[in-house]
């Protein structure tokens, strides 16, 4: 059985040391490397070149978003997974633009970390429950979320889908084809069909409802009218 290979970024050497060692307990796992702060992770990761980067977002010399943006920068196809105590709405939206494809919480357990693990390893994305439900608990409690997201148009949709994976209005444009003042208005529609007032809040609800697995399409649409 091929392993997922993994390095682990945080400057607390027990944490560090601790997940590791939860890591070497299991069968499809193998720890490549470790690092102490943001440099020395960029360094160790194109040394190993593992399948999984396993980072804290607060690091010394560089932060976990910079030494994402730097190794994409430079080609590198590993994927990221952010274990963090932060869990506020800006810093949610920040993990979102850098792309990372994993994000959970030190105050999880280990099941919780295990998962996002081998689910970034397989090609999707992960989101821990524990933040997600912090971006919905101001949503009203008698919303029919799912409800809402089906009002949206497919364009609207795929806007949501691009910006789930954190790609910026720009960004989405060239993708689709369509301008940026464009994808904004569509943006607004979105935020508006939603009922909720900010970005990462419908990114939220497009995690909870499966828009992220994969772009939606004309045919999907069609059944849905």
């Amino acid at each position: 059985m091929k392993k997922i290979t993994v390095v682990l970024a945080d400057d607390h050497s027990l944490f560090r040391e601790s997940i590791r060692k939860i890591l070497d307990m299991e069968d499809d796992i193998e720890v490549v490397g470790e690092a102490r702060d943001g440099l020395e992770a960029i360094d160790v990761v194109k040394k190993t070149t593992p399948h999984v980067v396993m980072l804290d977002i607060r690091m010394p010399r560089a932060d976990g978003i910079e030494v994402v943006n730097t190794l994409r920068k430079e080609g590198c196809k590993s994927a990221f997974v952010v274990i963090t105590a932060l869990d506020a709405e800006d810093q949610i939206t920040r993990v979102s633009r850098a792309g990372i494809e994993g994000y959970v919480l030190k105050s999880s357990g280990l099941a919780e970390l295990l998962y996002a693990l081998r689910t970034v390893a397989s090609g999707a994305r992960y989101v821990d429950p524990l933040i997600a439900s912090k971006l919905l608990k101001s949503f009203s409690p008698h919303a029919e979320f799912k409800s809402k997201i089906e009002t949206l148009t497919i364009k609207e949709k795929e806007v949501l889908y691009w910006v789930s994976h954190g790609l910026s209005s720009r960004e989405v444009g060239r993708r689709m084809i369509l301008s940026n003042k464009t994808v904004q208005n569509h943006m607004c529609q979105i935020l508006k069909k939603l009922d909720v007032q900010e970005k990462s809040q419908a990114i939220a609800l497009a995690w909870k409802w499966g828009l992220t697995e994969h772009p939606p399409t004309e045919d999907e649409e069609a059944v849905s009218n």
